[in-house]
């Protein structure tokens, strides 16, 4: 950690000595842990088109620097050279953000998004407005936009999964995240941690019998090929998080920042397209299907029964882990929420 710290200092030191004080020319260095694939992956995607769209609207004074595949460390490690001015702009999952703004775990309520689309109404609304606000006084980290997000869903080897009782029994691999646990124990299931490199094995084994992920998640570590059962109960939004610096906003000149703010918000576009076409493309139901693995989308009635379990259950663990102002930003998601489907769907 301390080297790159070190390595990037020394390179910035080196360039503000060699470059001439009237220069306005910035370089942004913008990293993310996906790989360097615009034909697989919607964070390069959309991160290729923050470059293209900055240095052509500032005639190369503004150069974009992609470090893909978690080139400059992990998610703590990202956030913290972020923070430091290093990485001008981050990629972020809610988990690594989590790490330094632990109220943010109060977005983790499942089945709370019926679609993208809602999702998305929510985040570019006043809530996410107010999440940036209060994301950058607690951090001085300034959300720049939320994109490419994808749902979870459900798969296991044992049998197909229904309703709340089917889980019952199941065991289930989550992440160490207390309401990742807190949602298998409510339905039932056995939440049983596992690293994501051990993962193919203990599904192949009979170590746990199930696990929950967006499907490119799953395409990723080739688990159709021990699973044989999905449920699409989205119940889950992953999505990356634009996250960037209040100081390096403030040292962009007026035009600067409205290059730097026009790429940003040409990224989130795309990063949402791209993600739409990968789904509908490779990384959707018919994937699932074409494997092998039987699909069972379930009604609005079975997820409502699955919802009215698994919400008190999970916003009782985060006022326990994470606090009142947790419980209060998943109050103010779900009533945001509320809103955004009147304005889209009202009659």
């Amino acid at each position: 950690m301390k080297t790159i710290a070190s390595a990037f200092f020394a390179t910035a030191l080196t360039a503000i000595v060699a470059v001439p004080a009237w220069a306005q020319s910035v370089t942004i260095t913008l990293a993310h842990e996906e790989p360097a694939d615009t034909a697989t992956s919607a964070a390069h995607m959309s991160a290729t088109v923050f470059k293209s769209i900055v240095e052509s609207l500032s005639n190369g004074d503004m150069a974009v620097d992609i470090q893909a595949s978690s080139a400059l460390g992990n998610q703590r490690e990202r956030m913290e050279l972020t923070q430091a001015g290093i990485i001008q702009v981050n990629i972020a999952s809610i988990g690594g953000l989590a790490q330094f703004y632990p109220a943010i775990n109060g977005l983790e309520l499942p089945f709370v998004f019926p679609n993208e689309v809602v999702a998305e109404r929510v985040f570019d609304g006043p809530f996410g407005q107010t999440l940036s606000d209060e994301l950058s006084a607690a951090t001085g980290l300034r959300l720049l936009a939320v994109t490419a997000g994808d749902f979870y869903v459900f798969t296991n080897g044992t049998r197909a999964v229904k309703t709340p009782e089917d889980m019952k029994g199941l065991k289930v691999r989550t992440m160490s995240v207390p309401s990742h646990v807190a949602l298998m124990d409510a339905l039932g299931a056995a939440a049983t941690p596992v690293p994501w490199d051990e993962l193919y094995g203990a599904l192949e084994t009979g170590v746990v019998d199930a696990q929950h992920n967006p499907v490119p998640i799953i395409a990723i570590g080739n688990l159709q090929e021990v699973q044989s059962y999905a449920t699409i109960t989205n119940h889950l939004y992953g999505a990356d998080w634009w996250v960037t610096s209040e100081d390096f906003l403030s040292s962009l000149t007026p035009e600067q920042k409205r290059i730097f703010t026009t790429g940003a918000e040409s990224a989130k576009v795309a990063g949402r397209g791209a993600k739409m076409a990968l789904r509908a493309t490779q990384f959707g139901n018919e994937f699932l299907k074409n494997a092998g693995i039987e699909v069972y989308a379930p009604s609005a009635d079975e997820l409502a029964a699955f919802r009215n379990i698994a919400i008190p259950a999970v916003t009782a663990t985060m006022e326990a882990e994470f606090g009142a102002e947790a419980v209060a930003l998943g109050k103010d998601l779900q009533e945001a929420v509320k809103t955004a489907e009147k304005d889209l769907y009202a009659d």
